[in-house]
C-alpha cells in the first residue's frame, strides 16, 4: 500500500459534490464540538446536553459526529507538523474505525479503501504525520511495568464492554444474549467482552443477573479473597471505604459470603444511588456512611479484617475508554492525587484489624499513584507488602488496573 500524506489531502475542494459536501458538515459539526469542549465534565455528558438542544440530528448524525470527536482525542500528542482540524480529524478516522464507510468514502476514499488494513499497516502508511511513541502525554511518569508502545496503540482502539456474571446466572445470561442476537465472548468463567455499544440493559436484569464492570477490575480481589477461610458463625468485616458506584463491593459480596459489609464515600448522589443498585443485587444488609476520608477515619479502630480502598486517582488506565481525559490532564493534578491517596489511607487504617488486610486499588498506570505510593505506606506505616502488581489490559480492549495487598501488622 502506498504512503498516504496529510498534506495532500484537501478537506474542502473548490467544487466539492452534494455527498462529499454533506459529509463535510459533520467535519464542521466535530470541530465545533472540540473546539468549545473545556473539559469541565466527561465528553459524553457534554454531548448528551449538545443533541438535545439540536434535535436536527438524527441517529446516524449523532453516531457519526460522535465517532470523529472520540477519534479526534484519541490521537493525544502523536499528530506531527501542523495539519488543518479537518486533515486531523480525517486522519483519526482513518487509524481508528475499521470498516469502510460511506462517510470516509465520500471525504477520503483512498483512505476509506484502505481502512480495513492492519493498525501497524496504517501507521506505516501515515509515518509522516503520526508518530506513536508521541501519543502519550505523560511518558515520563508512566511505571516501567508498562509497555509504551503497547499502551499507547491501545488509544486508537475502542475498549469492550465487559460484564461479569453474578453467582448462579450464567446459564441465564447466556440464554438471553443467545435471544438477542448480541455477539459476545468467554474472557472466563464468568467473564463475558461485547464488541460496540449494545444497550445491555434492555437485555440482562443488569445487577442481578450481571454486571458492567472491566475484565481487569473483576481481578482485583483475587488474590486477597484467597487469603480468607470462612469461619462459622462469623462474617468477614470488609470496609469498601471509596465505594463509588459500588462495583467492588458486589464483586467482594461474591466471593467472599458471609461478609459484613461497610461502605462510605463523601459524595451523597453516589451511595444513594449505590443503595439502589444494591437493592437490585439483593445484597442486604450492609452499613452506609457518608464520609471524607482526607479528614479523618469514618469508623471505631479494629473495626474490619479487610479494607478495599479504591482511591480517587488520575485515572490514567482508562483513558483509551475516556480519551478525551488524557488531553485535559495536567501534570500538576498527580502531585493532588497522591496527596489525596496517602491521606485517606493514613486515616483508614485505624480501622483495621491487627493482621487485617488492606487492599489498594487504583486504575493509574503511574508509577507515583502506584508502586511509589505502596513502598511509602509500608515505610510509614505498620504494613508488610503482600503483592504489588499491574493487571494490564492494553492488549486486550481491557483497562489497566494497579493491586497491591498489604498486611496490618501485629
Amino acid at each position: 500500500m502506498s504512503k498516504h500524506n496529510l498534506m495532500d489531502l484537501d478537506p474542502i475542494p473548490p467544487s466539492p459534490a452534494p455527498q462529499r459536501d454533506f459529509s463535510l458538515r459533520y467535519i464542521v459539526y466535530a470541530k465545533d464540538l472540540i473546539v468549545s469542549y473545556k473539559g469541565k465534565e466527561p465528553f459524553h455528558l457534554y454531548l448528551k446536553k449538545y443533541f438535545s438542544l439540536h434535535k436536527k440530528h438524527g441517529s446516524r448524525d449523532r453516531r457519526i459526529i460522535t465517532s470523529l470527536c472520540y477519534n479526534y482525542f484519541r490521537l493525544g500528542g502523536g499528530v506531527q507538523g501542523s495539519p488543518s482540524p479537518d486533515s486531523k480529524i480525517m486522519l483519526a478516522t482513518f487509524l481508528c474505525e475499521t470498516q469502510p464507510s460511506e462517510w470516509m468514502a465520500s471525504v477520503q476514499p483512498r483512505w476509506n479503501e484502505a481502512i480495513a488494513a492492519p493498525l501497524e499497516e496504517k501507521l506505516k502508511m501515515v509515518a509522516g504525520e503520526f508518530a506513536i511513541d508521541f501519543l502519550f502525554l505523560f511518558l515520563g511518569e508512566l511505571s516501567p511495568e508498562i509497555d509504551r508502545t503497547g499502551f499507547s496503540l491501545s488509544f486508537l482502539i475502542q475498549p469492550a464492554l465487559f460484564l461479569r456474571i453474578r453467582p448462579g446466572h450464567s446459564d441465564e445470561v447466556i440464554r438471553k444474549l443467545k435471544a438477542s442476537g448480541l455477539e459476545y465472548y468467554r474472557q472466563g468463567a464468568s467473564c463475558l467482552s461485547l464488541s460496540g455499544n449494545p444497550k445491555i440493559d434492555s437485555v440482562l436484569d443488569l445487577n442481578r443477573e450481571a454486571v458492567i464492570q472491566d475484565a481487569n477490575s473483576q481481578k482485583t480481589l483475587d488474590f486477597v479473597t484467597s487469603l480468607f477461610t470462612p469461619e462459622p458463625n462469623r462474617p468477614v468485616p470488609v470496609w469498601d471505604c471509596c465505594a463509588g458506584s459500588g462495583g467492588k463491593s458486589i464483586l467482594v459480596h461474591d466471593l467472599l459470603s458471609p461478609i459484613r459489609l461497610t461502605v462510605s464515600d463523601r459524595r451523597p448522589a453516589i451511595l444513594k444511588n449505590l443503595a439502589q443498585r444494591f437493592w437490585k443485587a439483593g445484597i442486604d444488609p450492609f452499613e452506609v456512611r457518608e464520609r471524607d476520608l482526607e479528614k479523618g477515619a469514618a469508623y471505631e479502630e479494629g473495626k474490619f479484617d479487610l479494607v478495599i480502598a479504591d482511591v480517587p486517582c488520575s485515572g490514567s488506565g482508562t483513558w483509551a475508554r475516556t480519551p478525551e481525559q488524557h488531553l485535559f490532564f495536567e501534570l500538576n493534578q498527580l502531585k493532588g492525587y497522591c496527596d489525596r491517596q496517602r491521606k485517606i489511607i493514613k486515616n483508614v487504617l485505624p480501622c483495621l484489624n491487627s493482621g487485617g488486610y488492606l487492599c489498594y486499588i487504583t486504575c493509574s498506570v503511574f508509577k507515583k499513584e502506584n508502586e511509589e505510593n505502596v513502598d511509602f505506606f509500608a515505610s510509614h506505616f505498620s504494613l508488610s507488602i503482600l503483592k504489588k502488581e499491574y493487571l494490564k489490559g492494553y492488549h486486550d480492549k481491557a483497562d489497566t488496573m494497579f493491586v497491591a495487598v498489604l498486611k496490618k501488622n501485629t
